[in-house]
């Protein structure tokens, strides 16, 4: 492998800007979105509840006077965290809303965010005892309330923070393991009063009611979890060099160079902002090392594209504390000892996570189910630059959630 690329703007984030741009009074403006389906249902919904939206020179332009009751169902089509961000943004909004989303997602565990949904006076109901999508909400009147011991999850946290913008008084999360920030980094910006503080070995984030939030406009960096892919092809494949560029680089974003950075990778930060840097990275002997404990919630997404990372590894690695990916697109414990397993690679199944023993030999020809996850279809991608022979990736078009065309990228840097 060999070139620069520029992945698609960070997913989360673009989620954000979508329905924060939403909750604004007036106009607002996103540069470099995610171009993914993920981000389109966003902005399908957003339209659906009143917004206007359109695409001007390369960037999206969003118009909205506030939240209107929708006459449709709200497809949130592959995305999760469209799907509990959206249950947060909903539950104090006078109206009756429905979400829905494929058959992937509406398997996903939604009790995580129904439940001290409920505890501020939300009215949610769903699917399985109110475990699963479809989700209704019957918007209602919320009273602020402060949570701790809830799971170490960003979409959790997003859901309640929205939530607490129509509470009658704060609302707090109390963090012990610190998850992504942009939401109530990104509240801020838009001129909500938000609290974060240390409390020694937690943090406790406060958001303020706030119905007039600032329109604003937003420029979306690259995806960390999209970059890992190509960090991890340059590193596996003899004589490569690869500089991905604009890439965001927060703390709770790049556990994942952190611990590729243990196995010995060549890999080197170029900064470009504050939170912004081109990630340079070339080919390198890997050795193992374990992932787990408090570092998870910052790798959790990158986990399959590391686990092909750790099949080249010189040693043993072991991945712990891995439960989320059990609810992910997939079964992602699953489908990534699905996928090494059909690569030849020598990998265990736990419960929590996965034991590969590595090898620097090739992968051997072979099919990947991917179950239509776009991570597995994508770490596959990769495995294959190794692989001595034919390799078949079936139902790759679920790459499309995040990153039309990823494969016509990759092949450009391979050759």
């Amino acid at each position: 492998m060999a070139g620069e690329v520029r992945p698609p703007g960070d997913k989360s984030i673009s989620h954000r800007c979508v329905l924060l741009s939403l909750l604004a009074n007036g106009r607002s403006e996103i540069f470099s979105i995610s171009k993914g389906g993920d981000v389109n249902s966003t902005l399908g919904i957003v339209e659906a509840l009143g917004a206007v939206v359109s695409e001007t020179d390369g960037r999206i332009v969003i118009e909205s006077k506030g939240i209107q009751e929708p006459r449709k169902i709200l497809d949130v089509g592959n995305s999760g965290t469209l799907l509990r961000l959206a249950t947060g943004m909903l539950a104090g909004y006078q109206g009756h809303f429905v979400l829905s989303g494929d058959e992937s997602v509406n398997s996903r565990p939604m009790d995580r965010v129904i439940e001290p949904l409920a505890s501020m006076g939300a009215r949610i109901t769903g699917r399985s005892g109110n475990r699963m999508a479809p989700i209704t909400v019957l918007g209602s009147e919320l009273k602020g309330h402060e949570f701790s011991g809830l799971p170490a999850s960003a979409q959790v946290k997003s859901a309640i923070l929205l939530a607490g913008l129509r509470a009658d008084s704060p609302t707090s999360v109390i963090e012990v393991v610190s998850t992504r920030p942009h939401t109530e980094e990104m509240l801020q910006e838009v001129g909500v009063d938000v609290e974060i503080v240390d409390l020694g070995g937690s943090t406790r984030i406060t958001v303020h009611p706030n119905s007039s939030l600032k329109a604003k406009s937003w420029r979306v960096p690259s995806d960390p979890s999209q970059a890992a892919f190509f960090v991890v092809g340059a590193l596996i494949t003899p004589r490569s060099e690869v500089l991905v560029k604009d890439v965001l680089v927060h703390k709770t974003r790049t556990g994942f160079l952190e611990v590729l950075k243990r196995m010995g990778a060549q890999v080197e930060l170029r900064m470009k902002s504050d939170s912004v840097a081109d990630i340079y990275a070339s080919s390198s002997k890997l050795r193992a090392t374990d992932i787990g404990g408090d570092e998870i919630p910052s790798v959790i997404d990158e986990l399959p594209i590391l686990a092909i990372a750790a099949a080249r590894a010189e040693g043993t690695s072991q991945i712990t504390g891995a439960e989320e990916l059990r609810v992910k697109e997939s079964d992602r414990i699953l489908t990534s000892v699905g996928m090494l397993r059909a690569f030849g690679v020598d990998v265990e199944e736990h419960k929590d996570g996965m034991v590969i023993t590595g090898s620097d030999g090739p992968f051997r020809p072979s099919v990947i189910e991917t179950k239509f996850d776009h991570r597995i279809a994508m770490s596959a991608a990769i495995g294959s630059l190794v692989a001595d022979g034919e390799v078949e990736i079936r139902d790759a078009s679920s790459v499309d959630t995040s990153y039309p065309g990823f494969l016509a990228v990759l092949l450009s840097l391979v050759g």
